[in-house]
């Protein structure tokens, strides 16, 4: 299982929503002492929950039950019984029962007190917990079984993000004009509640069919939003990285297999200029580490104005880990590509992404503006963090988390294999609403960064999502790496191996086969992602896809088809104040970004809303 992180980190969090961390893995996490307060909760929840909820009378039923009494008492004898039961002997060898017990209650004794709020069940074998903590944060657990004669085998596991809309019972088949019409109700609601801010655009292949502006862009000076008003987008950014990445392999200028220390000769890490390559920066298995942090935190944020200004968090600090053994979520490893963008292309990074990435989709609002340089139509961002959450990385509570025999994704991100200290997970409950709202100019830096912090309007992220998927930033292979992972086949350069060359793209093409079985298999789930050795960072399979006149032209690539349809991202930023999500899906044509200069969840709450509405149109309807 791999496992991804998706919590609320350090000051000026820039935080993705699709990141995949080895957790399940052996050996990947060590154990994780649970302070006092932790322990109360954790048997509080244990003894009170509020609410009897009835698990299916079914085998899975039984497992899924006995499994949930063990995970709310943070039981690792009881975990651990119900992974010796429920994988088969193989899977147990590769990772041990305790071990994955341990490892998945780290996660679950960062939630506090929890409660169950529904149980779903669409058939024998699947069982989907809804669950909520003190805090009002949403996730819900799904546990699939197969039957192999006689037993009965734990086949997916996997932790996503959910929200109260998870708790509404599925909607009805809605017309387009009125799916609309239910999120704009909805959306309305949740600015008269004072839970967002900010911009809202969908699209049906790349053509707005909803945009528009809701509360202010300045509560200051009572500024309201427009929908050209410019927002902190976090670490979307860190897909323009991927891209320049890709346009100078593309180029031949470097390869994904060039050592740091060729690219990079004065990075002060001997080991990373050694053993460390440009594929683990992007897949983040490098064990480069993040520039979050006590130094950065008593860092004054002025002097951070330049992406070089952030290595001197983390470039000469020890690795994590053994570079390609493991991944783990690093901005610093984001920071280096930006110096290695640079430094190939002998630009400065910022003036290359805006030369080779905004001018050709025609991005002309999207830049890195510095903090304290007066600049027109930019949101002022907004917090209810005090001083002891902002310690950690702010972000939303979302975890995809799925296990395929042995493996979970999540959302979240994390160092060590651990979620870092501060995020919401760890922090006592507190009622946000009661906070005031202050500005979020002491939790971010003078200027983003190769890893996040830039700032773009909604119209700029639409054209962005549209250039990238007409392949107007890179050729359909290149474009299909940023998408699926999968590397297209190496040319047969002068100097090459032809041997290596003919195993490398053997292994290619398997990896791209792979991927698309499993990417059907799994074709009614929120997100799928690749089982390859590569980046399985930043790709989705939007929920609720359906047959649709979006886009869709299969090109021979190598041994590979790449078929446009099965494209799609889904991204998130988020900190104090800053919360963006750019959601595209191939298949339905639909495009959802959602702009906010509140806290998270405000924008992945809305994108979340209106994802479950688009689910419900009819097939083919249209305005």
């Amino acid at each position: 299982m791999s496992h991804k992180v998706t919590s609320k980190r350090l000051k000026w969090k820039i935080m993705p929503v699709l990141v995949v961390l080895k957790l399940l893995t052996p050996g990947v996490i060590n154990g994780q002492d649970t302070n006092l307060t932790q322990l109360a909760q954790i048997e509080k929840a244990a003894s009170s929950e509020q609410t009897k909820i009835d698990f299916p009378k079914t085998p899975a039923g039984e497992k899924a039950r006995l499994f949930w009494e063990a995970f709310l008492r943070s039981d690792t004898q009881g975990v651990k019984k119900f992974f010796e039961s429920s994988l088969p002997p193989e899977k147990l060898k590769e990772n041990p029962a305790e071990k994955r017990a341990e490892q998945l209650l780290n996660i679950r004794r960062q939630q506090g007190e929890i409660s169950l709020q529904k149980l779903l069940s669409s058939g024998p074998f699947d069982v989907t917990l809804i669950v909520t903590n003190l805090s009002q944060e949403y996730f819900k657990l799904e546990l699939d079984f197969k039957k192999s004669g006689n037993d009965l085998f734990l086949e997916k596991f996997t932790i996503d993000e959910a929200g109260p809309e998870d708790l509404a019972s599925p909607l009805s088949a809605l017309t387009l004009p009125e799916a609309i019409q239910g999120f704009e109700q909805a959306i309305e609601k949740a600015v008269r509640d004072d839970r967002f801010s900010g911009v809202v655009l969908v699209a049906k292949d790349f053509q707005p069919i909803f945009f528009k502006p809701y509360g202010l862009a300045s509560q200051e000076f009572e500024v309201p939003n427009r929908t050209d008003i410019r927002f902190n987008l976090g670490s979307i950014n860190k897909i323009f990285t991927k891209v320049a990445i890709a346009q100078l392999v593309a180029k031949g200028q470097l390869t994904l297999d060039d050592k740091l220390g060729k690219l990079l000769p004065d990075y002060p890490n001997p080991e990373a200029k050694e053993k460390v390559t440009v594929r683990q920066l992007v897949n983040m298995t490098s064990g480069i580490g993040d520039f979050f942090g006590p130094e950065f935190r008593n860092t004054a944020k002025d002097v951070i104005r330049h992406n070089r200004d952030y290595l001197r968090f983390f470039a000469s600090k020890p690795l994590a880990f053994e570079p390609g053994s493991r991944e783990m979520y690093s901005n610093g490893g984001y920071v280096v590509l930006g110096e290695i963008i640079s430094a190939v292309s002998k630009m400065d990074y910022y003036d290359y992404i805006k030369k080779s990435i905004f001018e050709p989709a025609g991005m002309k609002d999207s830049d890195w503006f510095q903090a304290d340089v007066p600049v027109k139509n930019v949101a002022d961002g907004y917090t209810r963090q005090v001083e002891e959450e902002s310690q950690g990385e702010p972000g939303k509570p979302n975890e995809k988390q799925e296990q395929k025999g042995d493996m979970i994704q999540t959302g979240d991100k994390e160092k060590d294999g651990q979620p870092q200290a501060g995020t919401a997970k760890e922090r006592p409950a507190l009622d946000r609403q009661k906070q005031g709202w202050r500005k979020n100019i002491y939790t971010r830096p003078a200027r983003g960064s190769a890893a996040g912090g830039g700032y773009a309007t909604a119209e700029d992220l639409l054209k962005f999502a549209r250039a990238l998927y007409e392949c107007k930033l890179l050729s359909e292979a290149w474009t299909n790496w940023i998408f699926t992972g999968i590397e297209p086949p190496l040319k047969d350069e002068k100097g090459k191996n032809p041997e290596r060359l003919k195993e490398q793209n053997q292994a290619i093409s398997a990896d791209s086969n792979e991927f698309y079985r499993k990417s059907l298999e799994s074709g009614q789930k929120q997100e799928a992602f690749s089982d390859s050795k590569n980046d399985k960072e930043l790709i989705t399979e939007p929920a609720g896809r359906e047959k649709s006149a979006a886009k869709s032209s299969p090109v021979q690539a190598g041994q590979s088809t790449i078929d446009r349809s099965r494209w799609g991202i889904g991204i998130a930023g988020g900190a104090p104040g800053i919360n963006a999500m750019l959601e595209m899906d191939g298949q339905t044509g639909y495009t959802i970004i959602v702009l906010s200069n509140y806290d998270p969840p405000a924008a992945r709450d809305i994108a979340q809303m209106i994802r479950r509405y688009l689910k419900a149109v009819k097939n083919g309807d249209t305005l």
